[in-house]
């Protein structure tokens, strides 16, 4: 399976989609290691032309999908393998799309990036702070990705936010991080876009796009929903304007492929992100 759907040429290839199938954390319902799976088996029903950027960005930067491996189930283990898996192409500057999983895997491609460029920074689209130092007796939970994160030297913008515990928001006021809730998102997108924006100016930027950020109404098909997430044309205005930044890479995770629009969804916000990155407006 590829996505689209189509044959690659891996000597040509600039992007490199990196399925990552693993839920071993998750603590509400279990599912998302069907997420990459889905998310590819979606992707070639998407209209390949965009209009917006009048592009059909595949001919640009044509795609290489890997096939999809079993991981361990171990959290610092299943990280190890999805670095190794990488590495290869990073060294080739391709550009990385991990498609999760829950967000613990997010933390490979993290690391590796915030290794090849300092300063990076984070911008993680995400209902949830995940900011806890241990949850359920794991360091490496998918509520503590951001706080293992944040110990590679990242600067991290959180958007959409909207649960979060008495423990994380402590740590947030004692770290005098910036939270940009979701509450005020919905309402102004472009300025909240325009001033993250304004400070990463020209350091790289990862970018992890939890899709439990978004509404349910948009994406119901998510292992941990929260009511009051951003829409779909929110979520343009925020990656359109990191689209002028030097983005190195980003990833989708926590798809819990329960019904049929949300793989969809996630299929189509990935390929219009790459649209936004590699066929200027």
């Amino acid at each position: 399976m590829t996505f689209l759907g189509l044959s690659e040429n891996p000597e040509s290839a600039k992007i490199v989609f990196l399925p990552a199938p693993y839920d071993a954390t998750t603590s509400f319902y279990p599912g998302t290691r069907f997420g990459p799976r889905r998310i590819i088996e979606a992707s070639p029903y998407l209209e390949f032309y965009d209009e917006e950027t009048d592009c059909e960005v595949y001919q640009k930067a044509p795609f290489l999908t890997l096939p999809e491996e079993e991981l361990p189930i171990a959290p610092q283990n299943m990280l190890e393998e999805l670095k190794r898996r990488l590495k290869p192409y990073l060294e080739r500057n391709m550009f990385p799309v991990v498609l999760g999983g829950e967000h613990t895997v997010s933390l490979a491609p993290i690391e590796i990036l915030a290794e090849k460029h300092p300063g990076l920074c984070v911008v993680q689209i995400d209902a949830h702070a995940d900011l806890r130092e241990s949850y359920q007796g794991s360091p490496y939970s998918h509520a503590c990705t951001m706080r293992r994160a944040l110990e590679y030297g990242i600067e991290l913008f959180p958007i959409g936010i909207r649960a979060i515990s008495r423990e994380e928001m402590e740590f947030v006021r004692d770290k005098g991080l910036e939270i940009f809730w979701a509450k005020d998102v919905v309402f102004k997108p472009h300025s909240i876009a325009q001033k993250i924006s304004q400070r990463i100016g020209s350091r790289s930027v990862y970018v992890t796009i939890d899709l439990d950020g978004f509404d349910p109404s948009e994406v119901p098909g998510v292992g941990t929903p929260e009511p009051g997430g951003l829409k779909w044309y929110d979520a343009l205005v925020i990656l359109k304007e990191l689209a002028g930044l030097n983005v190195v890479g980003f990833d989708v995770v926590e798809l819990l492929p329960a019904d049929n629009r949300s793989p969809f969804f996630a299929a189509k916000l990935i390929y219009k992100f790459l649209s936004y990155l590699f066929c200027r407006i």
